[in-house]
């Protein structure tokens, strides 16, 4: 998947590329809110993050993804059921900055 300067992750198309780069600044700033909760609670799933930010999954995946590559998250090696009944990663915070 590319990536733009920001980090923020598209589809290998020029219209999810456009999408990725409009408003960067409120994707940025998704992103920053999920790393803040990382290190306040230190081990979240996605759907854990979604819940307590009150935001759809599909918001919040994104962001993880984005820290995951950016090395501030990674995955812990725990997993949980989650509420579909589906094995779910927990990450852990690995860089504080």
């Amino acid at each position: 998947m590319p990536y733009t300067d920001e980090k923020i992750g598209y589809q290998n198309n020029n219209a999810s590329k456009e999408a990725a780069s409009f408003n960067s600044k409120g994707k940025i700033t998704i992103r920053e809110q999920v790393l803040e909760l990382f290190r306040e609670r230190k081990e979240l799933s996605a759907e854990q993050v979604s819940e307590i930010m009150n935001r759809a999954e599909i918001s919040v995946k994104p962001r993880i993804t984005e820290l995951k590559n950016s090395g501030f998250i990674a995955d812990s090696g725990k997993k949980v059921i989650g509420k579909w009944g589906t094995s779910i990663t927990i990450w852990k915070i690995v860089k504080e900055k």
